[in-house]
């Protein structure tokens, strides 16, 4: 599913949130230098990424700076859940047209088979 977010980038602290002005967030969980914020029937509302500039460079191997990100207001992220995976696909709009960035994350209620 493909969702447009808002984004608010803070370049002294190098924190870039993102987030879907008609959801709220009931809770977060974080997985490194990853916020992930989901409202409550778990679908998710918002990402805080810590150190973005460096986490997205690598995650692209693109340079994404400080001043990209500062001027990013908007973005479009696609969400695919594959058994006890989500996918996140965020789409950084940059001068040159657009740069991918896909993140995993394991599902916090997902129960392999494997382990029954």
């Amino acid at each position: 599913m493909l969702s447009k977010f808002k984004t608010d980038y803070d370049a002294e602290e190098d924190l870039l949130y993102l987030y879907n002005e008609n959801k709220k967030s009931k809770g977060s969980i974080e997985f490194g230098d990853l916020i992930v914020d989901l409202e409550k029937q778990g679908t998710i509302v918002g990402l805080e990424i810590f150190e973005a500039s460096k986490y997205l460079s690598e995650l692209t191997n693109k340079k994404i700076t400080k001043e990209i990100l500062d001027k990013m207001q908007k973005t479009t992220i696609s969400f695919v859940t594959k058994k006890g995976t989500t996918i996140i696909k965020i789409s950084l709009p940059i001068e040159k047209g657009e740069v991918p960035a896909t993140i995993a994350i394991q599902n916090m209620h997902y129960k392999s088979p494997m382990t029954a």
